[in-house]
């Protein structure tokens, strides 16, 4: 869903705004986005893996990291990186994200992407929190924010079964 700001943004940019109710409290959902070993296991879009051995983050405020996608039917990769500005346990994260040169060379433009994590009230079910998630601005005319909602629906799919998996039975 495209989300405009009134707020600094001019009228050709766009911002990527995604709403999702995932079936875990939001410390199990902050541990998925933060931790390494758990990220590689549902970021990236269907057909895609993260390698474990192609991420590495320095996960503080200002810190960077680095991540490869690879797709798994060509071998073609796909190198992302950025910088750690809000990590605030469990409730919100903020980084920057651009596509990358496997040296860490910015091969696109730099955009910022934010998650905020709020405990759903579910009475006496299992826990669930609402996830909001917030990426740009993309340039309203190029048509790129849609592939961008695409990929990022798949890799929420996959955190909803990851995190669904690490719940285990009812």
């Amino acid at each position: 869903m495209r989300d405009q700001f009134p707020d600094g943004v001019l009228p050709d940019e766009d911002f990527l705004h995604m709403v999702r109710d995932l079936p875990s409290g939001p410390t199990a959902i902050y541990e998925a986005w933060m931790d390494l070993a758990r990220i590689t296991s549902w970021w990236g879009a269907a057909g895609f893996i993260v390698p474990p051995d192609r991420i590495s983050a320095h996960q503080h405020v200002g810190g960077d990291y680095q991540a490869c996608m690879v797709n798994t039917a060509t071998g073609d990769e796909f190198w992302w990186g950025g910088e750690y500005l809000v990590l605030d346990p469990p409730h919100r994260l903020e980084v920057t994200q651009q596509w990358q040169q496997p040296d860490g060379a910015p091969a696109g433009p730099k955009r910022v992407i934010k998650v905020e994590l709020h405990p759903m009230d579910t009475g006496e079910g299992p826990p669930v929190t609402r996830m909001t998630f917030r990426e740009g601005p993309f340039a309203a005319a190029d048509g790129e924010i849609e592939g961008y909602e695409s990929g990022w629906n798949e890799s929420f799919n996959r955190l909803a079964g990851y995190l669904a998996r690490q719940r285990g039975p009812e």
